[in-house]
């Protein structure tokens, strides 16, 4: 269905304006063995590293994550004319690998796989939507421009995003904003652990390009469970092992752990950098129906510029109960500068 289309007033150039995230999607905890009727084939991993390596950690990053982003979307649609149009197999799979980037650092297989079919359709019609009407929606409605039940469907199991004056809101960029989950609104880091929920086996992703519409993205997130792999640690982000400090959460300061049926109700959150204790983080409020169960909190004296060396954070959680998780954990996390080569010898290793 198409509708005429007419845009409000962009922002201006001088406005202080960051690309948006809409609330992640939701899903029933008692629901979720029931999102896929039976659980996908894992498939080969397409991102593969050691995080416990530091130049492996380095080199990762700068020839598989920095690639990611130079590959072009190929974009042939048109929201003038709500043609959703498609962009290229390859600009799709480059987002889908970020997405197995991220999960490799968090200690999970790099073999989340391409959708495609009715996954791709709608995932680039959401996307569409949300362009034409400069807004986001898990639930959009008939009266919107460029509205089609498929994206509609897609908008509901999506990661969204939407992004003015640049192209920070559309494929592998917008998997970014979703890891750091900055907002209000995401206080949860819902976005963070659909990408790092362990049974995750199949995404696809929509994307428009900005110029001269608004930038968007849906990236589907919930339909393509498959079966859970071993995660005996947990999952943390920022990660156990090395990491680079440019995909540190600067923008939210949220920092998180999941654990599956994990109660982290009585749970607590002690941190030191290079030795040296830091303040009492601040907890954010615990919220399930975005994967597994999650402590979130924002940590302080913690530093998001680029390090002069090597650094340290060591996070202890105490409290934890349910779910066969521990009583209490500890691991590291290191941030490097990838550009300095070097290893790092840890005497005890990571964990402790």
């Amino acid at each position: 269905m198409a509708y005429a289309l007419a845009l409000g007033a962009a922002p201006t150039a001088s406005a202080q304006w960051q690309p948006q995230l809409g609330p992640a999607p939701w899903l029933a905890p008692d629901a979720a063995a029931e999102a896929v009727p039976a659980p996908r084939p894992r498939t080969p991993a397409s991102v593969g590293f050691d995080p416990m390596d530091r130049t492996q950690v380095a080199l990762a990053y700068r020839q598989v994550y920095l690639a990611q982003g130079s590959v072009p979307m190929g974009w042939g649609g048109s929201v003038a004319t709500c043609n959703a149009g498609s962009t290229t197999a390859a600009y799709r799979q480059a987002t889908i690998d970020r997405v197995n980037y991220y999960r490799v650092h968090a200690g999970l297989p790099g073999d989340v796989g391409l959708q495609g079919g009715a996954s791709a359709t709608g995932s680039q019609q959401a996307a569409l939507m949300f362009s034409a009407n400069q807004a986001l929606s898990h639930t959009p409605p008939p009266s919107w421009l460029c509205w089609t039940q498929a994206g509609a469907t897609a908008a509901g199991s999506s990661n969204i995003a939407l992004g003015w004056g640049s192209d920070a809101a559309a494929g592998v960029n917008a998997v970014d904003l979703y890891m750091d989950d900055h907002g209000t609104g995401n206080t949860a880091v819902g976005h963070r652990r659909w990408i790092l929920y362990p049974p995750q086996a199949g995404m696809d992703s929509g994307s428009i390009p900005w110029s001269p519409q608004w930038a968007a993205n849906a990236l589907k997130v919930i339909g393509g469970f498959g079966v859970r792999p071993p995660t005996p640690n947990g999952v943390a982000w920022p990660p156990r092992g090395y990491v680079p400090w440019q995909l540190l959460p600067d923008a939210s300061n949220r920092w998180s752990f999941s654990w599956p049926n994990a109660n982290f109700v009585g749970a607590t959150v002690s941190m030191t950098r290079n030795g040296v204790p830091l303040g009492m983080p601040t907890y954010e409020a615990l919220a399930s129906g975005y994967g597994d169960n999650t402590l979130v909190w924002r940590p302080q004296g913690v530093s998001y510029a680029q390090p002069a060396g090597d650094v340290t954070y060591r996070v202890s959680i105490t409290g934890i109960s349910g779910g066969g998780a521990p009583a209490s954990l500890s691991y590291e996390v290191v941030v490097i500068d990838p550009y300095v080569l070097g290893e790092r010898i840890f005497a005890n290793g990571f964990e402790r």
